[in-house]
């Protein structure tokens, strides 16, 4: 099973998305504690067959507005937000079409779970991953909103990707796009939307590095398969301070991947928006003493979009081109 089964997977759970069968929402948005990002989608003009991006827009947003918490609340000042959101909508346009939203990785915990078996009944296996996830969760289980994807190992166990948010939580943001006549169809955690950017080929593990305003997630891979997932805080620091953190963040993934899973990685990638400098990569790669790649979108999604919304896709764009792999 690749990353786009999978992901649809995630999407189509009726705990998060609705009973319909997933399509891609044709408006998406971004919503960070320093930025609003909204795009809308285009036709298949590229020759390809491939969508591709028609309309980009990105207001800087104040910190103070939006501090991401498991707990919540998350919304500090829902004015600033919405008046970011509204100005982010009245440039991509689409009226009030239904619309995605990715949210910051530290709204939502991210389990990898096994299981000898599985309910077939989906309450069921709701109720028994929140009781599971119960010790890890700092509200009680049965106020998460979950989302879980099942594959099958070599010795016949279960292994469960399970998300889980506290529904008041993902409230705060479905009531953002309300209050500009939106409705969300589809939300995620956006480190989860770079996935499939990955490149399948090869053996070995990967390690997905993703900065994004203050946080960072770090997602190991082998295969088509999550093996660990981490998302930390790193509020007040400067990007030096940051940047030494996150590589000793790094290095103990790496050291535990290598000691405890049995897994070389391979591939370091880093994902920072704004986007890391040459002055980020070299002391992460030295220090993991592994080639580090930045992952960034393909060109060819932003082939509509002109000026400056076109640098702002090769900028910010990652997760949304993530998404897009996915139609």
């Amino acid at each position: 099973m690749d990353w786009k089964d999978q992901l649809r997977d995630l999407w189509t759970r009726v705990t998060w998305t609705g009973t319909a069968p997933f399509t891609l929402p044709s408006i998406l948005f971004e919503i960070q504690p320093d930025f609003v990002l909204g795009a809308r989608l285009a036709g298949r003009s590229n020759g390809s067959g491939q969508a591709q991006f028609g309309r980009l827009a990105l207001r800087s947003l104040d910190p103070a507005a939006l501090a991401p918490a498991l707990s919540g609340p998350s919304v500090r000042e829902a004015g600033k937000l919405a008046a970011a959101l509204e100005q982010v909508a009245q440039v991509i346009g689409n009226g009030r079409a239904e619309s995605g939203i990715l949210v910051p990785d530290g709204v939502v915990r991210v389990a990898i779970l096994p299981f000898e078996a599985l309910p077939d009944n989906r309450r069921e296996a709701v109720t028994l991953m929140g009781w599971r996830m119960r010790d890890g969760l700092p509200f009680p289980p049965e106020e998460a909103r979950i989302s879980f994807e099942s594959g099958q190992l070599e010795n016949g166990q279960r292994e469960v990707v399970t998300l889980a948010a506290r529904t008041s939580v993902l409230a705060e943001y479905e009531a953002l796009l309300e209050n500009i006549n939106r409705s969300s169809v589809l939300l995620l955690p956006a480190t989860i939307a770079l996935l499939p950017l990955l490149p399948e080929d090869g053996e070995g593990g990967q390690l997905l590095v993703h900065v994004c305003s203050s946080a960072a997630t770090l997602a190991l891979i082998e295969g088509q398969r999550l093996r660990f997932w981490r998302a930390r805080e790193f509020e007040g620091l400067a990007p030096d301070e940051l940047l030494v953190q996150l590589t000793a963040e790094a290095g103990r993934v790496l050291a535990s991947a290598e000691d405890r899973l049995k897994l070389r990685l391979d591939r370091i990638w880093l994902c920072a928006r704004p986007p890391a400098t040459e002055e980020w990569r070299a002391p992460l790669a030295q220090a993991l003493n592994r080639e580090v790649n930045l992952l960034t979108p393909a060109p060819e999604l932003a082939s509509l979009l002109a000026g400056e919304e076109r640098s702002l896709f090769s900028r910010y764009g990652a997760t949304l081109a993530g998404l897009l792999a996915n139609v």
